[in-house]
């Protein structure tokens, strides 16, 4: 799979569902391999051809029978997936990112769709949402490949039905085809829906036993950092997410906002030397979107933080402005009211800052423990 958000999510809930449909499976993602055995590591993507077949191969020796793979930019960029052949290709929606390495949009989305174009097998199947950032970008590159397309979501051919709420789940008829079946979703996120229907949807299509994936979807247990809700106290809720570009910042914030009787209030900054271009944007997205924005550091790198707030700041003339990262998170959750939700933005389960050529601790995420625990 393949997109500018929401891969890591997808790529780990197909993993879980194709082992739901009892495959052996194993995954490989940005967080590192999920071996087949049930155990995970971190590894490090060398830039050769031969990395992911040699990872395949391994997980293949101890008995897999699938593997999901999370073809982020660099992998297609790179040539990782030159000896990779792919029977099921996920798009989760193609924004704009990565341009400091890139170049241009245009060269961002032509790598990105090399998943379609070069790597899906011809007689392969390719899945996209129905409300899929430039899906007509996919679709036209399926159709150029031969294969065939499904479509997941409102008036796709895989949709949620009659969805009702509770206890923060998701429960409703899952319309696949010409059938339906009951089904429970772990979660009330609409981004989170998607996600789950897109990796459910490719399982199926690779041969996954129907109704053992639709089980499966209730037990699914989402990655670390993306819409997790830290905990609450005095009726404030606190949450962290790993969005760092418009798209990914759009959707977290509607997504919260839905589901939030207070405020929102958003803790956000930018990377450093990365695409410039997009902080403007963001600070705009935090601005339209949040009722009260607290801009900080994110990663700063080697880069001016004072200049990478400023150039945030242009989108959102209004924040709260306070350099050191601990310091906001501090500052928001004292300004929250009973009813709202404090959104911690950018780097979700990282446990690190790059300041510099250091990497200092930091934890958002314990942060946030640590004051529901009332520390």
């Amino acid at each position: 799979m393949t997109g500018t958000n929401g891969k890591t999510s997808v790529a780990s809930a197909t993993v879980q569902l194709m082992r739901a449909a009892g495959w052996a499976a194993a995954g490989v993602d940005s967080l590192g391999v999920a071996h087949v055995n049930g155990t995970r590591e971190p590894t490090r993507f060398r830039k050769s051809p031969d990395h992911l077949p040699a990872i395949i191969a391994e997980e293949s020796r101890d008995g897999a029978e699938a593997v999901s793979l999370e073809a982020f930019v660099g992998i297609l960029k790179d040539g990782l997936l030159d000896r990779v052949t792919v029977d099921v290709a996920v798009s989760t929606g193609i924004e704009s990112d990565h341009l400091d390495t890139l170049g241009s949009l245009e060269a961002y989305r032509a790598a990105k769709l090399r998943l379609f174009t070069e790597h899906l097998r011809p007689d392969g199947l390719a899945v996209v949402a129905t409300d899929s950032a430039h899906g007509e970008l996919v679709a036209e590159a399926v159709a150029r490949r031969g294969a065939h397309l499904v479509t997941v979501g409102a008036g796709g051919d895989v949709e949620l039905l009659e969805a009702v709420e509770e206890s923060g789940a998701l429960r409703g008829r899952l319309r696949i085809g010409d059938g339906t079946w009951e089904a429970e979703l772990p979660t009330v996120h609409a981004v989170a829906v998607t996600n789950l229907l897109l990796a459910a949807t490719a399982v199926i299509a690779l041969g996954g036993d129907p109704g053992a994936v639709v089980e499966g979807l209730a037990r699914v247990s989402p990655p670390p950092g993306r819409l997790e809700v830290i905990g609450e106290r005095e009726g404030v809720r606190a949450m962290v997410d790993t969005a760092h570009n418009p798209g990914a910042l759009r959707a977290a914030l509607r997504s919260v906002r839905e589901r939030t009787a207070g405020r929102v209030l958003l803790v956000v900054g930018a990377g450093g030397e990365r695409d410039r271009s997009k902080r403007p944007e963001m600070g705009a997205i935090a601005a339209e979107l949040a009722d009260l924005v607290v801009l900080t550091d994110d990663n700063p790198r080697r880069e001016p933080p004072a200049r990478i707030r400023a150039e945030v700041r242009a989108g959102c003339p209004d924040c709260i402005e306070v350099p050191f990262r601990a310091d906001a998170i501090r500052a928001a959750l004292a300004m929250a009211h009973p009813g709202d939700t404090v959104l911690v933005a950018g780097k979700g389960d990282e446990t690190e800052q790059l300041v510099g050529t250091r990497r200092l601790p930091h934890d958002d995420r314990a942060l946030l423990r640590a004051w529901v625990d009332g520390a």
